[in-house]
């Protein structure tokens, strides 16, 4: 019944939206599919390049999960030329994306991408993932409302001592390195990796929409991925003597995520393959995909695990979410823009547990709950559940441009606020126990379609930063 009301509520909405755009006045040579919103002002098409040319940056991450990091991401482009009927409308003709970055605690990510915006002058647009991500420590604090308790410790790990409450990571990490002893002849206990999880994963994803009356967009796609979850139970450990402080070999105990199974909780313990089909409809009227001054995206949709194409689960999920973006005083502060995102999913069937914290939309694959792409004051994967929402304001204020060596360059300061929680019906949904996060950003556009991203992050329990290629919305 939500989701339906959803759409009915998405339709008229869209139709409202929509009536001033047909009333611009159209370039007879503009393919009928494009809407004329989409081009570029005087200013900003005389600095699009022509023909091919790349962006990139080195990656240097450091976070006290995933350890120290060097990587490398890379934008290759082909804009067309000057002469071809779209130039002036479409951030790019092709765009490949090459992702690799390494932590010296395990992680690694890869990645290869391939989007086609009006593939071959057509309405089609193709897109291409493939890729293979490993984490050491991915991370489980349960599933739905149950992760969304505070962090609290035990000082030094010892039953019966003062118990924190409302804690901040780092000293919960540091409380749970300290060792337990279970009494006489028996090893010593560690529960560092209590937490933790091991998942390793090779996927594909190919997708591919049709632009209708300009600003419809119909869409669908598969994925195939083969992944591998591994445990610290039984592993062994290194933790502190809650007396003298001295470093000691220890056993690991049983996990967060074995304790759970165990008790019947959750599934997929032990990883599998999940293929999908998904598709949806999506309202989209951003003036410019890669760096938006206005417009909307509105688009529901869903993923469909399924045996009979040789997934391991059966299950499915329903996404919707609503993106604005828009200049509220053009003329006297045009390079200000408030951008806005709100987003429900609800998950049902058979999930393994890895599967709540994944979703998907019509702009590419990204985690819930917590991390750069939804709530960044927070650990990736903090938080999950069968039913997961939103909340991201920013305030994107570009405050300056420039050119260096025949590249041109756009600097914006980004003020944020996320808020966001899970439940674990949807008919728990309500407007109480969110989570916050708060910070500041940088974005530096480079020729117009790279938007790198460096942001600072705030929440009750942790300080993030950020480095990455793209808006977090």
């Amino acid at each position: 019944m939500f989701f339906r009301n959803l759409i009915s509520a998405l339709v008229v909405i869209s139709t409202w939206i929509s009536v001033p755009i047909y009333a611009e006045e159209r370039s007879s040579h503009v393919p009928e599919w494009i809407g004329e919103f989409k081009k570029l002002d005087e200013n900003e098409l005389s600095k699009k390049k022509e023909g091919w040319y790349a962006t990139g940056l080195p990656l240097f991450g450091n976070d006290a999960v995933n350890g120290s990091g060097l990587g490398i991401l890379a934008n290759i482009f082909y804009n067309g030329t000057k002469s071809d009927s779209s130039f002036k409308y479409t951030p790019y003709e092709h765009l490949f994306n090459i992702g690799i970055y390494r932590t010296n605690r395990g992680t690694q990510n890869n990645y290869l991408a391939w989007d086609a915006p009006y593939f071959a002058d057509t309405a089609y647009r193709l897109r291409v993932y493939v890729g293979h991500d490993a984490s050491l420590y991915n991370q489980y604090f349960g599933v739905g409302s149950e992760s969304l308790q505070p962090l609290y410790y035990k000082d030094r790990n010892v039953d019966g001592s003062r118990i924190t409450r409302n804690a901040t990571y780092s000293d919960f990490e540091n409380a749970n390195s300290y060792v337990r002893n279970l009494g006489p002849g028996r090893e010593l206990s560690s529960n560092q990796h209590y937490h933790d999880y091991q998942f390793d994963t090779t996927y594909g994803q190919f997708a591919a929409d049709k632009t209708i009356f300009q600003v419809f967009r119909v869409w669908a796609g598969v994925e195939f991925s083969k992944n591998t979850v591994r445990r610290y139970d039984g592993t062994s450990a290194e933790g502190r003597e809650p007396l003298t402080n001295l470093k000691v070999p220890a056993i690991e105990g049983n996990s967060k995520l074995t304790e759970d199974a165990s008790a019947g909780k959750i599934i997929g313990v032990n990883g599998g393959n999940l293929n999908y089909v998904r598709g949806g409809i999506a309202y989209d009227t951003r003036d410019y995909e890669p760096d938006p001054d206005r417009g909307w995206l509105i688009e529901y949709n869903i993923n469909k695990a399924e045996r009979t194409i040789g997934s391991d689960f059966n299950y499915l999920r329903h996404f919707a979410q609503a993106k604005n973006f828009y200049q509220p005083f053009p003329k006297l502060f045009e390079e200000f823009v408030i951008a806005q995102r709100v987003a429900l999913t609800k998950i049902e069937g058979e999930v393994p547990f890895f599967e709540y914290r994944y979703l998907f939309s019509i702009d590419g694959p990204f985690g819930a709950l917590g991390g750069q792409n939804t709530l960044r004051g927070y650990r990736q994967e903090r938080f999950f559940g069968p039913v997961i929402g939103f909340y991201n304001i920013e305030l994107r204020y570009r405050v300056g441009s420039f050119s260096l060596w025949d590249q041109f360059f756009q600097l914006s300061i980004v003020p944020f606020y996320d808020l966001g929680r899970v439940w674990d019906k949807l008919r728990d949904v309500n407007t109480i126990g969110y989570k916050h996060a708060r910070g500041l950003g940088l974005r530096l556009i480079w020729d117009q379609a790279t938007v790198i991203l460096f942001d600072y992050a705030y929440s009750r329990e942790d300080q993030l930063y950020y480095l990455d290629i793209g808006h977090t919305f």
